[in-house]
């Protein structure tokens, strides 16, 4: 198997710049399958009555952050494999804050929602496994930005990463 390098900076416009931080490692496929194990026991170790707080007025709920979670892996993972696929078709951004909001993710359990993580997880994990290295090089237009397969890989990987130091930091102190 081939190694996904992370990208380097130049490879990415300013706004995904800034998660270079969030990941020391080099091989992106091997940090995605390692992260699925690491991010259910974290969600495991939250008790239920820490879910349902948010840090601040007008935040999200500790559990509709590992919503967003699953929506954004989502819609990245689905992104990837349209462009892997060489369509050419310019994809839409999404915006976060309606998404939460017309979500379900507040009524739910986090433990219902760490399951649906897991199985986007699983799903991501195989999706991007059966790729070969041609296709983590192809690149299409999201949200009016030019974006290839293994940037979107690093994205989701450094979007958890940003997303749970949050919740270890404003959330469970």
């Amino acid at each position: 198997m081939f190694t996904v390098r992370k990208p380097v900076s130049s490879e990415l416009n300013t706004y995904y710049q800034s998660y270079l931080k969030y990941i020391p490692e080099e091989d992106m496929l091997d940090v995605l399958i390692k992260e699925k194990d690491v991010i259910q026991k974290f969600l495991q170790s939250i008790p239920e009555s820490k879910a349902s707080s948010a840090y601040a007025d007008g935040k999200w709920l500790l559990k509709e952050v590992v919503g967003h979670l699953c929506d954004t892996e989502r819609i990245l993972s689905y992104r990837a494999l349209r462009i892997s696929r060489n369509d050419k078709t310019p994809l839409p951004g999404f915006d976060e804050n309606e998404y939460t909001p017309n979500s379900n993710y507040k009524t739910r359990s986090l433990s219902n929602i760490a399951e649906e993580f897991k199985s986007i997880r699983e799903s991501s994990i195989t999706l991007f496994n059966n790729m070969n290295e041609d296709m983590f090089d192809r690149k299409g237009i999201t949200n009016n930005s030019e974006v290839c397969v293994r940037n979107l890989l690093f994205f989701i990987v450094a979007h958890e990463r940003h997303h749970l130091k949050v919740i270890q930091e404003r959330y469970l102190l």
